[in-house]
């Protein structure tokens, strides 16, 4: 009686079809811009996050992300440092070329503004009382470029002095009582040196610490209180003791590090690789262990907050949190080694019962029944896929010049069955296969034609499905091509080609298609039914407006990274170890 009363209020308005927590990250929150973010910072109270775009500063929330000011500047602001003030009640702004602007965050309002400065900054500190600030930079000087530190009283608005140091300064400078510190490395020696915020005091130097011998010419960031140092040399990261003379820390990151941060205690420690992510190392008493794997779109430095307990990565396009203390995730491992895994390619059956996956290059395709959400085929085709193809009985493979057809398994209860190349009932060779390597595949709605890429040499061939003969060819720097929803257009990411039919269904021509018009039908990121996804919070809304589903921080992608077909969203990312694939309520 109850469900016959409840059930049509019950039925939920979204299903996962597939996408198991293998694909979720311990991301606390996230935070998309319309704009390129230049630079982020924590403020020393890690209750704020600054983050500098070219003519507009956000400040957001260090818990939500959620957005709390916005401070606006008119010039275009190319190369800038941000840096909060002891108190976190405001913000300056040193920019090369363009000077120092600083606001105060109760009211929005500038508080000074100094013209004409030509360093390109790195570290800051201020004064006890704030009145003056510190600015370490690069600056040319003749022929050659020197490393600069720059005090300003931030009242009046003047320059007080200009220090230019032999040696080369590492990040940070810090404030000791009424003194201004700095440590300049070079091979076999940590130096570091006190100078007054005002002209007032000389340079002395404080204390000489070992170092290894060869510190390497790149980023070093230097942990004042433990006298701890990180470098990079030769693609390994490491963290040297400089008062018990070893390491506490030798990382060989494979790929390209792009930076590294300490927590004011270094009791946390970040790193980041282009190829391998994030790497957050934990302090013990030998030294640091991995205490968890961050998976992150884009080069970035990963920067802690002053208290250790969270960590952003500001990109290009967005800025995502994790908490630091949580559990490790045991499978967290797992979508950290997926950065260097090939892109998707999937296609959907036209009764929508099945879709194809796989990625492209590799050998492995899936089919899955979208009402259970198991795999109906997985196939191993021996060959590296190009693209692919589903019926309601069939399971087609584009790759290396051939079309290879499979029967599906008949009934309900045939999952998760095995095939290969033995197993297949047709193969269709191209008559004029592309020789370039490379290459992506797209089947047309119809299932009547095929479209691939030339790879990086540049070019799209049209062929017939049922014989393999080429149709008509042009050149097309496109990378993967995908028809619209009526055949009649082929696009990619940079632009189409539009199909020109003779009599009857010939093709005889391909015209150039730009993105000043619109694809016929809309890109496969735009909903037919009207669905869309907010790009500011994640949340799946339907025609009416009304919120759907939200997507877990770690499912949230660009645009062409998502893929609609009636009432299915399928979002997926060479970042994540599967398809995250929805099927929404009608």
């Amino acid at each position: 009686m109850v469900r016959k009363l409840y059930k049509p209020y019950a039925r939920p308005l979204a299903r996962v079809v597939t996408g198991l927590p293998i694909s979720w990250e311990p991301i606390f929150a996230t935070a998309n811009h319309i704009y390129y973010a230049q630079t982020a910072v924590w403020s020393p109270c890690s209750r704020f996050i600054a983050v500098g775009f070219v003519t507009s500063i956000e400040i957001r929330d260090g818990v939500t992300l959620e957005r709390l000011h916005t401070l606006t500047h008119p010039r275009l602001e190319l190369g800038q440092w941000l840096s909060f003030s002891p108190d976190s009640r405001s913000l300056t702004q040193f920019s090369h070329g363009h000077g120092l602007t600083t606001w105060d965050l109760q009211t929005g309002g500038r508080i000074s503004v100094i013209p004409n400065t030509s360093s390109w900054y790195f570290s800051s500190a201020y004064s006890m009382n704030g009145k003056v600030v510190a600015a370490a930079g690069f600056s040319d000087l003749g022929n050659s470029t020197v490393t600069v530190i720059s005090t300003y009283n931030l009242l009046s608005g003047t320059n007080i002095y200009s220090y230019i140091s032999e040696g080369h300064i590492v990040a940070p400078i810090w404030t000791r009582g009424e003194f201004l510190r700095f440590t300049t490395v070079k091979p076999r020696s940590i130096t570091i040196w006190e100078i007054g915020f005002t002209s007032k005091h000389t340079l002395a130097e404080v204390e000489s610490l070992p170092s290894p011998d060869d510190t390497g010419s790149g980023e070093c960031v230097f942990l004042p209180d433990s006298s701890w140092l990180a470098f990079i040399l030769q693609g390994v990261v490491l963290v040297w003791d400089a008062r018990d003379s070893k390491y506490l820390l030798n990382f060989a990151c494979g790929d390209r590090p792009t930076g590294f941060s300490f927590s004011s205690d270094g009791r946390f420690f970040a790193c980041g690789s282009i190829g391998q992510g994030i790497h957050l190392w934990k302090e013990s008493p030998t030294g640091y262990v991995l205490h968890r794997k961050l998976t992150f779109r884009g080069d970035t430095t990963p920067l802690l907050s002053p208290d250790g307990e969270s960590i952003i990565m500001s990109n290009n396009s967005d800025t995502q949190l994790w908490r630091t203390t949580d559990p490790i995730s045991p499978l967290s491992s797992v979508s950290a080694q997926s950065t260097k895994k090939p892109d998707f390619v999937l296609a959907f059956s036209p009764d929508k019962s099945f879709i194809a996956t796989g990625r492209l290059g590799e050998n492995i395709a899936t089919i899955v029944d979208l009402k259970s959400g198991d795999p109906r085929l997985i196939v191993d085709t021996g060959m590296k896929i190009w693209g692919l193809g589903v019926t309601a009985n069939t399971a087609i493979v584009i790759g290396e010049g051939k079309i290879i057809t499979w029967n599906l398994p008949a009934g309900d209860g045939a999952l998760d069955a095995r095939a290969n190349i033995h197993d297949s009932v047709r193969t269709t060779v191209l008559n004029h296969p592309p020789p370039f390597p490379g290459l992506s595949a797209s089947i047309s709605p119809d299932l009547a034609y095929l479209a691939i890429t030339r790879g990086i040499m540049g070019g799209l061939d049209i062929y017939d499905m049922s014989t393999g003969k080429h149709l008509v060819g042009a050149t097309a720097h496109m990378y993967q091509p995908w028809f619209t929803r009526d055949g009649r257009e082929v696009w990619d990411c940079s632009g189409g080609q539009k199909i020109i039919r003779g009599e009857g269904s010939d093709i005889i021509g391909l015209e150039p298609l730009y993105w000043s018009g619109t694809p016929s039908g809309g890109p496969p990121w735009e909903s037919s039914h009207g669905h869309k996804v907010t790009d500011d919070d994640g949340w799946i809304l339907d025609s009416r407006k009304k919120q759907v589903m939200w997507l877990p921080h770690h499912w949230r992608f660009d645009k062409p990274c998502r893929i609609w077909d009636e009432q299915f969203l399928v979002v997926f990312d060479r970042r994540l170890p599967e398809l995250i694939i929805i099927e929404l309520d009608e």
